[in-house]
């Protein structure tokens, strides 16, 4: 790191304070400003934020090391929640926006009946995602920052000194503490407004870091022979790391695998849930939470995918004795980037680890003020007071991820496990708006054989080198939780009551589920939108991986391939356009 990369850096750190302090004032007056910046982001603002808090410093390391460690195919694990997010889109971003609530987690609150479950139910998730998940996710980029950290830097391993709990503090970890402090500090003072801000520097940086990675790489690579001809010189180079899909002619756990990331998994991303849902209820308009969600899609699947894809195969050239997939990405930053244009990917490293602390700080600091301390600890508090307790749940936060980032000790694992274990919820989540009998204790129910079934396979069905089992794990609790919550509703919820018509009345939700609260109440569902819903959510899903998959083919030099996928890509998103303007034209 020369001067002028550590001049970008800090730049970018004293860009972030003058933000946060900028945004202090417009925080204060009360929790809808601090927490979803006063019902006011464009579109633009919300979207782009979502995509640059998901490009987390873990993020190209994850996605880097699957590529050089399984081939291009292993990225449905991630490419597949695109199906569950379209569906979002179409299906659950207005819906969100119109509710009006503060976090997720008070849906709770407009969908069930008052009783003592429905307050359990909202208090263990309170703890359970605003915490205990927050905190693994949160402590999975520390880890992947830390890996950043120690291969750009170059810093000493030994301890400078020792905490307890904690162990031996090394240069690194001091460097950490430096820029979590430094989110903390922003995201405390401005709320939600410093973060999405915030966040538009960061995705300006992190695009212009990864594509001039991937670019120089790519310009050194395709020289001589070619970058196909110089991955098959690799020793022990697999060609099938090249292939989009895998062999599904024979049925094996690999194309198990793939069917479950296709089929199964994406349920639980197509409700919506934490921040991507406090982005939505900070938009401006029932068709600002449309786009954002919709331009996050694009921006997340088809603009980032192969920069960091193509990085984590070359890297096997570059790099043939490196023994962690998941040091690829800083290794190769290491080796390819000039002086200003390392300071860049590295500034956007480090903003990337910023601003999903920012974002997952905020968004669990909601979740312990909103549907904990208020509706139970302090009631008749005013907004300031509240404004004031976020600030303080903002450091209780950061105190125990800083905890956990001790435990963790592979990125993707975690991500994996909690995979598992949250996979059997997305039957519940998406019936919860279309079936009016799925109640407190249907979730109730579904958290609790989650948690039982997806530990049990955990520790009875490890993946080993020889068998990945990762696929078993998620259908066997998928089907286990379905069964369980599905027959819990059906002994629990025999009439509807108040808040379920209500809710209805409110939302005008469509749909067979919801055929007995309409004879009831006699109000009909918002005409025209399920169907079009379906469709533009059809069309969606052919323009973005069609443009994702040309992409690649282009990439690699599959030119007929290529042509055919981008000619799909342009007629799709051309039908999808119609289809974006026949939804927003709706009278919601």
């Amino acid at each position: 790191m020369s001067l002028i990369d550590w001049l970008i850096v800090g730049a970018y750190v004293v860009t972030a304070l003058v933000i946060g302090l900028y945004f202090t004032k417009r925080a204060a007056p009360s929790t809808a400003h601090f927490f979803v910046a006063g019902r006011s982001l464009p579109w633009f603002v919300a979207g782009t934020s979502i995509v640059a808090t998901t490009f987390s410093a873990d993020t190209p390391l994850v996605v880097a090391g699957l590529s050089r460690q399984s081939g291009i195919y292993e990225n449905w694990f991630w490419w597949s929640a695109a199906i569950g997010q379209l569906a979002t889109v179409f299906f659950f971003a207005r819906l969100w926006r119109r509710t009006g609530i503060m976090t997720d987690i008070e849906f709770l609150v407009l969908r069930y009946e008052p009783s003592a479950a429905r307050s359990a139910l909202r208090i263990f998730k309170v703890v359970f995602d605003g915490i205990l998940v927050n905190c693994i996710i949160m402590a999975s980029v520390t880890f992947a920052m830390a890996k950043v950290i120690n291969v750009l830097l170059d810093l000493s391993p030994t301890p400078l000194f020792h905490l307890p709990l904690v162990g031996g503090v090394t240069s690194t970890a001091l460097v950490l503490i430096l820029l979590a402090g430094t989110a903390v500090l922003y995201a405390s003072l401005s709320g939600l407004y410093g973060v999405v801000y915030t966040d538009l520097v960061q995705f300006v940086l992190a695009m212009i870091g990864s594509i001039g990675l991937a670019a120089m790489t790519y310009i050194d690579a395709a020289s001589d022979a070619g970058i196909v001809a110089k991955l098959a010189a690799v020793p022990n180079f697999n060609a099938d790391f090249l292939k989009f899909f895998p062999d599904v002619t024979s049925f094996d756990l690999l194309t198990m695998t793939f069917m479950v990331y296709i089929f199964v998994t994406w349920w639980q991303y197509a409700p919506g849930n934490g921040y991507f849902v406090q982005r939505l209820l900070a938009t401006r308009s029932e068709n600002d939470a449309f786009l954002a969600f919709l331009w996050y899609n694009i921006c997340h699947y088809v603009v980032r995918s192969w920069p960091w894809i193509f990085v984590g195969l070359l890297s096997l050239h570059y790099l043939p004795q490196l023994d962690n997939p998941e040091s690829a990405f800083p290794e190769m930053i290491d080796l390819f980037l000039p002086v200003g244009l390392k300071g860049i990917m590295v500034a956007s490293l480090l903003a990337a680890f910023m601003s999903t602390l920012d974002t997952h700080l905020n968004w669990g600091a909601s979740y312990l003020i909103n549907d904990l301390y208020r509706p139970f600890i302090k009631p008749e508090a005013n907004d300031q007071h509240y404004v004031f307790a976020g600030r303080l749940g903002i450091l209780v936060l950061t105190l125990i991820f800083l905890l956990v980032s001790s435990q963790i000790d592979s990125i993707l694992g975690a991500y994996k496990y909690l995979s598992v274990i949250l996979g059997g919820l997305g039957t519940v989540m998406i019936a919860r708006w279309y079936w009016w009998r799925v109640n407190a204790y249907s979730e109730i129910a579904a958290l609790a054989a989650s948690f039982v079934v997806g530990n049990a396979v955990e520790l009875t069905l490890p993946s080993t080198d020889d068998a990945e089992l990762y696929g078993v794990r998620v259908m066997i609790t998928v089907a286990v939780v379905t069964v369980v919550w599905v027959m819990v509703t059906l002994l629990t919820s025999k009439t509807p009551g108040h808040q379920t018509i209500t809710f209805y009345t409110t939302l005008k939700i469509g749909g067979a589920g919801w055929k007995k609260i309409r004879e009831l109440s006699g109000i009909q569902p918002i005409g025209g939108t399920f169907k079009d819903s379906v469709i533009g959510w059809g069309v969606s899903m052919v323009f973005l991986f069609s443009s994702l998959l040309g992409l690649g083919q282009l990439i690699f030099g599959a030119w007929g391939a290529a042509s055919m996928l981008l000619a799909v890509a342009v007629g799709s998103g051309i039908m999808l356009k119609t289809y974006i303007g026949k939804i927003r034209q709706l009278d919601f």
